[in-house]
């Protein structure tokens, strides 16, 4: 009985431990409020803007092709090339057009002669006829004959000048300033055969055109502010600005002018025809590319939130709000362009309203949070200027 003892022993102590484990009550730990961060929205002047989807195109685009039927003989450029209105670009084998002149020379020199003769016999005719040594009907054959011979004369100077631009046509220059193509057929091919045969292109991309299609409820903003927009204005500082924006950028570095109205509006899609044109000193603006276009409107006080802080929901876009509760709320906003990294809010907000910034993650409307005050910084003058917009 005695050793058992020390495990009794054991046993009560290990029981008295657990009933008095179990009587303490276990502490609950209270959860601390999410921290968000919240700031008034900027209130600054901004410019307005119109944006458009253009495409551009070049200055001046033409096509060489061969006007006359022959054998190409040598070509006289690089592809891609820079080339000047009259440099020489093809040669078609000239011997069959400069045998056309030749031919058509002599053909002159004989119908001059034919005429001669018979101007001579017509003067003798009219000696004649004043002598009574001849009828009335023999005078008005000599001076028909001397009608046709002068008319023939006529047709053979025509056949001539058409062979001297047959042969003229063997050469071929460029029409425009600008940069060539590559050549589209290569020496010793007959061209000019069945049709005109494209030889190549010439593309002035000295500078571009913009073309884009407005509404016409923006057309009415534009000729409200620009009155001249759809006369020729007499000189760029009276034209309509023009901001350009290609797939690759992150701003619309590219500055020119609106220089064209088309006169009327398209009935079918409600859209009028607008072109800019810009200056393309660098050659990065190639004809065919994509890009958007923004036209400076007018000035006006607006708020501001960084784009961080609008959602995207079923109902559209949204602000977070803490009221004075530090309950978080819904605001539905209409958003207008974005200034760098702040997006401009039409409707939905006051310049009162304190707006989460920050930690966005942490606030669901409804849930009390712990604010903190925070600020937004105004983005700089070139950033607003460049920066792009999806608009709502």
């Amino acid at each position: 009985m005695t050793m058992r003892l020390p495990g009794v022993l054991i046993l009560i102590a290990f029981i008295s431990l657990s009933i008095v484990g179990c009587s303490e009550k276990p502490q609950v730990a209270t959860p601390s409020l999410p921290e968000v961060y919240v700031s008034k929205p900027l209130k600054k002047e901004v410019t307005q803007f119109l944006e458009f989807t253009g495409t551009t195109a070049a200055l001046e685009f033409v096509e060489v092709r061969a006007r006359v039927e022959g054998w190409l003989q040598s070509i006289h450029f690089e592809s891609g090339a820079r080339v000047k209105k009259g440099d020489l670009l093809f040669v078609i084998d000239p011997r069959p057009f400069q045998a056309q002149v030749d031919q058509a020379q002599a053909a002159l020199k004989g119908k001059e002669a034919d005429l001669q003769l018979k101007q001579a016999n017509l003067k003798r005719a009219q000696q004649l006829l004043a002598s009574a040594s001849i009828s009335q009907l023999q005078y008005d054959i000599q001076n028909a004959d001397e009608s046709v011979a002068l008319a023939q004369v006529g047709i053979a100077k025509a056949d001539l000048e058409k062979a001297k631009l047959d042969l003229a046509y063997t050469q071929l220059t460029a029409p425009i300033d600008g940069r060539v193509s590559r050549n589209m057929v290569d020496i010793g091919n007959l061209v000019g055969a069945k049709d005109k045969t494209l030889l190549t292109e010439i593309v002035n991309d000295s500078s571009v055109y913009v073309y884009f299609d407005v509404s016409e409820r923006d057309i009415l903003m534009l000729i409200r502010k620009f009155p001249n927009i759809e006369r020729e204005a007499e000189s760029d500082r009276n034209r309509a600005p023009a901001y350009l924006q290609l797939a690759d950028e992150t701003g619309y570095p590219h500055e020119g002018r609106i220089d064209f109205v088309d006169p009327r509006v398209d009935p079918s899609t409600g859209t009028l025809r607008v072109r800019a044109i810009f200056a393309n000193d660098k050659g990065l603006l190639v004809s065919g590319l994509f890009g958007r276009i923004r036209v400076p409107i007018e000035k006006k006080d607006a708020v501001l939130v960084p784009e961080t802080a609008v959602g995207i929901g079923q109902g559209g876009r949204y602000v977070l709000l803490v009221n004075k509760d530090n309950v978080v709320e819904l605001r539905p906003v209409k958003t207008g362009q974005l200034e760098g990294t702040l997006r401009v809010i039409q409707e939905g907000l006051t310049k009162d309203d304190w707006v989460v910034v920050n930690a966005i993650q942490r606030a669901r409307p409804g849930l009390k949070v712990a604010p903190k005050e925070s600020s937004i910084s105004a983005p700089s003058q070139e950033t607003g200027k460049a920066a792009p917009s999806s608009g709502k």
